[in-house]
This record gives C-alpha cells, sequence and structure tokens, in this order.
C-alpha cells in the first residue's frame, strides 16, 4: 500500500549510500595524498604541495556550507551571521597556535604573543588562559560559537523573530563582533589579526606532512558533519525542521517547542562553522576581524543558495518550492562538495447521538462575579477545585486591536460531547475566539477555562495543544513539503521533546494507526504524496486527519468547507459527524447548509459578541440575525 512506503531513517542508510560516502571519502582521503607524497614531483600527475592547504580550505568551506544549509535549507532560518562562528572558531585555533610560539617569536616573550608585546601589555589576559593546552582549546572552539548561538537563538527564537528580521539582527551582529575585534584592547592582535604560526602537536605546520595531516583532517571532519546532518535530516526532528520551514504555526498546534526545535539545530551548526574555522587557520596561517565581515556571511549564503538554484541532483525529492536549496546531506559526491563549498451547549436536535442533549443558556457578563478583576482573568492553571464541570468556559472575553473590539464581552460554553456550530458575519470574532482559545492571542480581559482548571490565557499554543485542544485554520495549512503520511506522523500523540522526536522510531503499530486515521479521512491511497499536490479539499481533510491522531478532546474546525466543492462538502460533513461521536467538535462556517446538514445548536457571532443561540431554525428566523447577517 502507497501509505507503508520504507522508513526514511532506515532507507538513509541503505547500502547504496554507504558505498557511495564511502568511496568518497576514500577518493579524498586517498587521492590527494598519493598524488601529491607518492607520484615524482615533476610528473604532469603530481599534486603540487601548494594546493593540498587550498583544497583543506575547501572542505573547510563545505563543511561551513553544510552548516548554514542544516538551517536554512531545512528548518527555514536565513542566518546572516554564520561568518561570526566560522571566526570564532577560527580564533580559538589561532589563540592555541600563538600560544604554541612561546620564545620563538620575534621578541622571545615566552608567555605573551608578539602583538601583546608591542601593543605593551604587561600579563597574559584571563581569556587566554588554557589555550597553551590543545584540549583546552578544542572545547572552546565548540563552546565559544555553540554558546553564542544557543544565547542569541534564546533570545531571537522565544520572541519569535523571525524572516528578514532575524536575517537583519543575525548580520548586526557579526558586524558587532567584527568592529569589536579591530580594536586592539581587545587582546585578540586587532586588524592584524594572529599569524605566522609554528607548530600544531609539535609538528612544523609549513611541513607538507603536517599539511597532509590538516588536510586528511578537513576530510573526516566534513565526513562526520555530513553523517550528522544526514542522521538529523532522516530523523522524526528532520522532518519537524522542514514543518517549521512550511508552517511553524501548524507545528505549535501540534504540541512542538518551536523554540527548542530551533535552539537545537541552530545551535549545532554553529558548532559545525566553528569546527570548520579551527581546521582552516592553521592551513591558511593567518585569522583576522576581516572573517567577520557580513560580507563573508552573505556569501555563504549564496553558496547554499546556488547549491540548490543549479539543481545538479534534480531538486528536492518531493519538489517542494519553497525550499531554494537542494540540501548537500542529500548526496554523497565528492563534486559537489566543491561545489557547496559556498512553521455553550447542546442540541436536542432529534437526529444527533443520544450524548447530544440538554439546553443550558449562554453565560452572560453578569452572570459571572469577578469579570473585572485581575485575580479574575488570571487564574491559575492549576486550582484546587475545578471551576466549572464544561469542558470549555469563555467569560467576558475581550480583545482589542488598535481601539477595535474584536471580541466585546464574549461568553461561551462547550459541554464535554457536544457538536457546535458558530456562524457569523466577517469581522464578528469567530477565529478571535479561537485564537483565545488556541493562545495566538491574549485577552485584555475575560476568563478562558478548559475542563474547569487549565486557564488558557497563561499557556502557550504547544502547551494549549497538549492540553487536548485541536485547531484547524480557515485556510488549510499542512505540511506541503512532506508527504501526507509523515504530515500524520508529526501528529501523532507521541512524545514532542526535541531529544526524543531526534531518536524516535516509527513502530508497527503507529504505522497501523496512520494506516487506519488515512482510510478514515479518506486518503488512503494518497499516504506517499506530497500534501502539496493535494486538493484544497483534500488538505482540509488532511488537517482534520491530522487533529484525529492526537486522540484531541476538542476540536476547532474553522472554516472545513470553504472552497469544497458539492460532494467534499458532503464528505466532510459525514465525516465529522462520525468524529463527533466521541469527543467535542466547535465548527465556524459561513456555508449554512452545511450548518443545517450538521443539526447541531448554533451561536451566532456579531460585533464580538453572542447575537443569537439555538437551533438552525430559531437562528434562521431570529430578526437582528436574519438584519445583520442572513439578509431578508
Amino acid at each position: 500500500m502507497s501509505v507503508l512506503r520504507g522508513d526514511q531513517q532506515r532507507s538513509a542508510w541503505r547500502p547504496g549510500f554507504w558505498v557511495g560516502f564511502l568511496t568518497c571519502v576514500g577518493a579524498l582521503v586517498l587521492a590527494v595524498p598519493a598524488f601529491n607524497f607518492w607520484v615524482p614531483p615533476n610528473s604532469p600527475a603530481a599534486l603540487p604541495d601548494y594546493l593540498v592547504p587550498l583544497l583543506g580550505k575547501y572542505l573547510c568551506y563545505a563543511l561551513l556550507a553544510l552548516s548554514l544549509d542544516l538551517v536554512w535549507g531545512y528548518a527555514g532560518i536565513l542566518s546572516l551571521g554564520h561568518g561570526a562562528f566560522f571566526a570564532l572558531g577560527g580564533y580559538c585555533m589561532g589563540m592555541y597556535l600563538m600560544r604554541q610560539i612561546g620564545t620563538r617569536g620575534v621578541y622571545g616573550n615566552p608567555l605573551l604573543p608578539d602583538f601583546m608585546v608591542f601593543l605593551n601589555w604587561k600579563e597574559l589576559p584571563w581569556f587566554w588562559w588554557g589555550f597553551d593546552h590543545f584540549v583546552y582549546a578544542a572545547v572552546m572552539v565548540v563552546l565559544v560559537p555553540g554558546v553564542l548561538a544557543l544565547v542569541f537563538g534564546w533570545l531571537a527564537f522565544r520572541s519569535r523573530v523571525t524572516g528578514v528580521y532575524l536575517s537583519i539582527i543575525t548580520q548586526a551582529m557579526t558586524y558587532a563582533l567584527m568592529l569589536a575585534f579591530f580594536r586592539n584592547d581587545m587582546g585578540f592582535g586587532g586588524n592584524n589579526g594572529m599569524t605566522d604560526y609554528k607548530d600544531i602537536f609539535g609538528w612544523d605546520v609549513h611541513r607538507p606532512s603536517t599539511r597532509l595531516g590538516l588536510y586528511t583532517a578537513s576530510v573526516f571532519a566534513l565526513g562526520f558533519g555530513f553523517l550528522l546532518c544526514r542522521y538529523i535530516t532522516a530523523s522524526k526532528l528532520g522532518r519537524v525542521l522542514q514543518a517549521l520551514r512550511d508552517a511553524e504555526s501548524r507545528v505549535r498546534f501540534l504540541g512542538y517547542s518551536v523554540t527548542n526545535a530551533k535552539l537545537f539545530v541552530f545551535s549545532l551548526s554553529a558548532v559545525l562553522a566553528g569546527i570548520a574555522g579551527a581546521l582552516y587557520v592553521p592551513q591558511v596561517g593567518i585569522i583576522n576581524p576581516s572573517e567577520f565581515s557580513p560580507g563573508n556571511s552573505i556569501e555563504i549564503a549564496i553558496w547554499v543558495f546556488g547549491r540548490g538554484a543549479r539543481n545538479p541532483g534534480g531538486g528536492d525529492r518531493r519538489g517542494h518550492p519553497r525550499q531554494r536549496s537542494e540540501n548537500l546531506a542529500d548526496g554523497c559526491r565528492a563534486r559537489n562538495l566543491a561545489v557547496c563549498a559556498r512553521r455553550a451547549v447542546h442540541s436536542h436536535h432529534p437526529g444527533l447521538p443520544a450524548r447530544d442533549r440538554g439546553a443550558i443558556a449562554a453565560p452572560t457578563p453578569d452572570s459571572r462575579s469577578g469579570v473585572g478583576s485581575g485575580a479574575g482573568r488570571r487564574t491559575s492553571m492549576k486550582t484546587a477545585k475545578p471551576l466549572t464541570d464544561s469542558l470549555l468556559y469563555l467569560n467576558g472575553v475581550t480583545v482589542s486591536f488598535d481601539g477595535f473590539k474584536a471580541l466585546n464581552e464574549l461568553s461561551l460554553i462547550v459541554e464535554e460531547g457536544e457538536l457546535r456550530t458558530i456562524i457569523g458575519p466577517n469581522g464578528a470574532g469567530k477565529t478571535t475566539m479561537m485564537d483565545v482559545v488556541t493562545g495566538k492571542t491574549r485577552p485584555d480581559s475575560g476568563e478562558v477555562f478548559f475542563r474547569g482548571t487549565a486557564d488558557l490565557s497563561r499557556l502557550e499554543e504547544a502547551e494549549i495543544a497538549n492540553l487536548g485542544i485541536g485547531r484547524k485554520f480557515q485556510r488549510p495549512t499542512v505540511f506541503e513539503s512532506l508527504t501526507v503520511f509523515e504530515n500524520l506522523e508529526l501528529a501523532l500523540a507521541d512524545s514532542r521533546g526535541t531529544w526524543r522526536t531526534l531518536v524516535a522510531q516509527l513502530t508497527p503499530d503507529r504505522r497501523d494507526h496512520i494506516a487506519a486515521i488515512l482510510a478514515r479521512i479518506g486518503l488512503a491511497e494518497n499516504g506517499g504524496q506530497p500534501a502539496g499536490s493535494l486538493s484544497h479539499g483534500q488538505k482540509q481533510w488532511l488537517e482534520i486527519g491530522m487533529l484525529l491522531i492526537h486522540d484531541r478532546s476538542l476540536l476547532l474546525l474553522d472554516e472545513p468547507v470553504a472552497g469544497m466543492t458539492d460532494r467534499e462538502t458532503e464528505e466532510t460533513a459525514d465525516l465529522i459527524l462520525e468524529l463527533a461521536r466521541d469527543r467535542t467538535i466547535v465548527v465556524v462556517e459561513h456555508d449554512m447548509a452545511f450548518v443545517r446538514s450538521l443539526g447541531a445548536r448554533v451561536t451566532v457571532l456579531h460585533e464580538g459578541a453572542v447575537l443569537a443561540e439555538g437551533s438552525i431554525d430559531h437562528v434562521q428566523n431570529h430578526p437582528r440575525v436574519i438584519e445583520v447577517y442572513l439578509g431578508r
């Protein structure tokens, strides 16, 4: 069956891949030393000594491009500051190499590098301590760029800075570092930087054998980085990253921590860039503040973008137009490495299941106490006693945007097991109400409780989703570059932690569960198809399936039949009625024929408040509803 295609984690490591990878690494490791060391210098096939560090430098660039490709090509994070991470790793290695010079420097000072003696420094700054030991320097190569990326990313991602704004901030970061490192009093050599290295591990850095060793180390570092990136991108976390690129808001509403996922991949990418810089410095013989130049970071982005634009490998396997670069981790050819070195109430309708019984009047602002008080608006998520027995409870909720009240003292109760439809003219507050319930918008005042104890006004989207509340957007929001099967895999009721998704495996039981959901939403034959190629109606069903597979207790469906054909609308109504047998569903819709087919209690919103409520016949004959919404 098409939905049960091979596990991506296994297919990423098929024997054919290992043959290609080992052949590539073997060629790089054996060919260059052979043509440089064993072939006579006067032979046309000989590789001159000066080309060895040049090729090593290109390999470092490839690792740097790989690091950016991981965050940009997969997670959609365009960083224009990766040159800073590369330079910081290079400076850490440069500090180690300067400490190895000792008395062989121009001034013969056993402790201070020559530039410090020249600038009349009297003692070694504290941040140079330990750099006379390689292990300490190696740890700093990883920690310095990694910690900077972690701190920067936490501030940026937690504040939800994305897109061009994030790119500008990363560029400002590297520019600020460049200006700082140009200063002589910073203790890093000023504009001249660090140079005149003597040896590494006791071996002369100018000897051909040492250069071959550094070149070989660059090959293995690139190979390790390649395998690491491939493991990440082939894992469930890799699919989460692609989902972030496609639809970040949907990832949040599935219960994943967007901040943590971005922090992980951004920090790891910075570490890879730092390692590339550390290997680069001993091969070129110098490090100076020009490596921080914003132009370098832009050039790195052009390398990665250009690789995708040329697309020699045939493009992304799913053909998604938003992925601007085919990822380095999708192939294992030496040619590619050289080229890339650059998201109130039940109805009493007789046609509904027996559970849909009873009628409770929607609460009015005056019927609850404490709406105006700060304590009433911000009750803790955990209380000793439930405030209400209702599944969803909104009381006196107000939301204003620049003086316009999208919600005006809205009060609404939805009981466990209820199917409710909400209608109203554009601007009535229907979508804003869903935004408040799912944590996308904070109310200015009022109470929003789930199961009587969870104060939704205090929680983030992911926390609310993990309580059992699922949302379908007005416009179908699916991960278009992933397959239908993978969309449902990400929505499975499973651990949402970053580390757990990195090592998660798709078990046969979960695979069967996905297949069952695909059959239930009518997409059993589309499992291996890219979600972006589905019809509009099929995307609507897929989004409903993503809520269904997580077994949410409350589903909020915003215009689920918008843009559907008549047949698709009928099938969607049947699907919703089937789902309503064992869960609570709130449907926002304009199609009155569709609303009537559901046979549920109807709430009419107007100007951010409840205008009328009752059966479909009652609201259709309500004078005010006719006046403001239905017309005569």
